[in-house]
């Protein structure tokens, strides 16, 4: 049995998050979208809408507070309400967020992009890491004249990329064929498809982590495979930018793309993206039709201009890793000795809470019950970890707690017999 003082609903509480998911089911064309969007069958008594955030925890309207570990997928790197925000958006409270001239910051965030990131001789911002793979494939097939893209992870939710990853309503049929999907860490594979679209391969983009590590010899095979076809190799580092290391996972792993996509933790939050890259490749935006009126934003670029001088001179990237080691190890610990199979899949900067089907038990079953579970303990529900630097020790005695009665719980589960459907 839990005890109580990990128990964080208040008694007698509850109508103001009951009101505002109803008012959002009558208006909201999404209602439970966005970065909880994996349970919002999970309890009733479900949060799903905030009033405020400090650190890694977030408050709901009727004042009860969680933990954060997915830091709204990954983009707050730093923390909700850090001071290197919050003292830059005092600063800027009176400027316009976009007006007829561009802001100042645009142009820092450039040049610091261009000092910290390999493949940057060049930036253009946009609002989502969508924009910048659109404009990435963009480019690549009017610099080269072709039209095949070999693509390992998700691109977006744009017609160039979504109609051969998902075919679905709205989708021309004429947009499909021209993505072509390879396996990570699969240099034969990517071989194999390459020569069979030889003479009409524009780019090889990928993610250089997400998931799964590289191999070592990965990455550097994918540069020569991309350079025996005179294709341009693509790095979707809008996950990874500046959270596995200040310079990307092209830093870390020492190959550098043609171009590069950021975003996410860009602006700690903020919505910015931008594409970097070689300057002959970038000049070619002037002759893809690329704009977006916000892409000038400069409330956001000037918080990016902020976030990114902070990672330069503090290592954001290895306070981050070392604290996803340890929530890890608190799962792969708490699922061992629960006798389960779940582990921590994934670089630590960003990792997947993976629990294997059991008999007629999915990972989804298992997975409800453990985000129950992790509720009355005050925690989020979370499947993808992003740690954040303003984590604390009291914060990760508080996830290895509600781990341990999580896992605790998905074994009581399977041991029920309730199992093909979590109740």
């Amino acid at each position: 049995m839990l005890r109580s003082r990990f128990r964080w609903w208040p008694p007698g509480r509850g109508a103001g998050a009951r009101e505002w998911r109803e008012r959002a089911a009558a208006v909201l064309a999404q209602p439970y979208a966005g970065s909880l969007f994996h349970y919002p069958t999970c309890r009733a008594d479900s949060p799903w809408y905030f009033a405020r955030g400090a650190g890694a925890r977030l408050w709901d309207h009727d004042g009860r507070e969680f933990l954060d570990l997915e830091m709204g997928i990954g983009p707050v790197l730093l923390g909700y309400d850090h001071p290197v925000v919050r003292r830059t958006l005092r600063r800027h409270a009176r400027a316009p967020v976009v007006a007829t001239l561009i802001h100042p910051s645009e142009v820092e965030v450039a040049e610091l992009l261009v000092e910290m990131v390999p493949s940057a001789e060049l930036a253009v911002f946009g609002k989502n890491g969508a924009d910048a793979c659109t404009a990435a494939a963009r480019i690549a097939r009017a610099a080269t004249g072709r039209s095949i893209i070999l693509s390992s992870g998700y691109r977006g939710m744009h017609d160039w990329y979504i109609a051969d990853c998902w075919p679905g309503p709205g989708v021309l049929p004429s947009f499909a064929g021209y993505v072509k999907d390879f396996a990570f860490n699969d240099l034969d594979g990517l071989a194999r498809l390459a020569e069979a679209h030889r003479g009409d391969i524009a780019a090889i983009m990928l993610d250089p982590a997400n998931r799964e590590t590289p191999r070592d010899d990965f990455l550097p095979g994918v540069r020569r495979i991309a350079d025996a076809h005179g294709a341009l190799l693509i790095f979707d580092e809008v996950l990874t930018g500046f959270r596995i290391h200040r310079g990307g996972a092209q830093a870390l792993y020492g190959v550098t793309p043609d171009l590069t996509c950021l975003g996410k933790a860009l602006a700690n939050g903020l919505p910015l993206s931008a594409l970097v890259g070689r300057s002959d490749l970038m000049q070619v935006v002037d002759r893809i039709f690329y704009g977006l009126t916000y892409q000038h934003d400069s409330v956001a670029l000037a918080v990016s201009s902020a976030c990114l001088r902070y990672y330069r001179d503090h290592d954001v990237a290895g306070e981050v890793a070392r604290k996803g080691e340890t929530i890890r190890g608190f799962f792969n610990a708490a699922s061992a000795a629960a006798g389960l199979s779940g582990r921590g899949v994934g670089p630590p900067g960003r990792f997947d809470l993976d629990f294997w089907p059991v008999g007629s038990a999915s990972t989804v079953d298992q997975q409800l019950v453990f985000f129950r579970a992790l509720l009355d303990c005050g925690v989020l529900p979370v499947r993808v970890v992003f740690p954040c630097e303003l984590l604390t020790e009291a914060d990760l005695e508080q996830v290895e707690r509600a781990f341990d009665h999580g896992c605790r719980e998905v074994a009581r589960y399977l041991d029920s017999g309730r199992v093909g459907g979590a109740s």
